[in-house]
Order: structure tokens, then C-alpha cells, then sequence
């Protein structure tokens, strides 16, 4: 009997190991879509050659890149969903880390945090109009 109860247990735990997992890929699959198109707006902000404009925000776009470029450091893949997704094709390098040592629910944890970052450093440039 007690056998049975800690083999349903040890399942009830990796079924929530792997929701986590899965939850933590599905945050960092949304936070790659934000970084991506911040990317993007910042290249089209940078396009703009209006010398008040240039004057105005150049400093806050500096500023934005680097908060993106510290952002990228941080970033921890999910285990298990290196293989699912694509970062090619864009102009920038993510230096994604592996922490093998974090449980599931600390993955899940982190890609939250990165995210609501990403969120931050994206109403940035939404502030910023041209």
C-alpha cells in the first residue's frame, strides 16, 4: 500500500514538474515576442533623422538598448524546450544560460520575472513618440 501512495505521489509530482516546465516555456516563448518587437521599434526610432526628434530621445534609446542588452544576459532557457523554438534571424545575440539546478518551479519563477522585465522595458518605448 505504501508503495502505491509514493509511486501516485512521485507521479502527482513530475506532472506538476512538467506544468511548470511547460508554464515557464510558454513565458518565455511571450517575453522573446516582446523582446523581439522592442527590438524592431527601437531600429524604427533610430531610423528617424528629425533633428528634434534625434535631440529629444537619443539618450532614451541608448539607454533602452542597453536595458535590453542587460535583459539578454539574464535569459535562462527552459530545459527541456531548447530544441522548440528559433532566435534566428534577428541582429542580436542571446547568451541564454542553462541552470540545471533550478526546479521547475524556480524556471517557472525566472521566465516570470523576465518577463514582466521585458514588459517594463517595452512600455519605454511605447513612451517614447515620435
Amino acid at each position: 500500500m505504501f508503495g502505491i501512495l509514493a509511486l501516485s505521489s512521485a507521479c502527482g509530482d513530475k506532472k506538476q514538474m512538467n506544468e511548470d516546465l511547460q508554464r515557464a516555456f510558454e513565458l518565455h516563448k511571450e517575453a522573446m515576442e516582446i523582446r523581439h518587437m522592442t527590438q524592431d521599434q527601437i531600429a524604427q526610432l533610430k531610423a528617424n533623422t528629425d533633428s528634434l526628434f534625434v535631440k529629444t530621445y537619443t539618450k532614451d534609446l541608448q539607454s533602452i538598448s542597453h536595458s535590453l542588452d542587460a535583459w539578454d544576459e539574464q535569459l535562462v532557457e527552459v530545459p527541456g524546450f531548447e530544441e522548440e523554438h528559433d532566435h534566428s534571424g534577428h541582429n542580436h545575440e542571446h547568451h541564454h544560460d542553462e541552470h540545471p539546478e533550478l526546479t521547475p518551479k524556480q524556471h517557472l519563477e525566472v521566465q516570470q520575472h523576465l518577463l514582466e522585465e521585458i514588459k517594463a522595458i517595452a512600455i519605454k518605448i511605447d513612451n517614447i513618440k515620435e
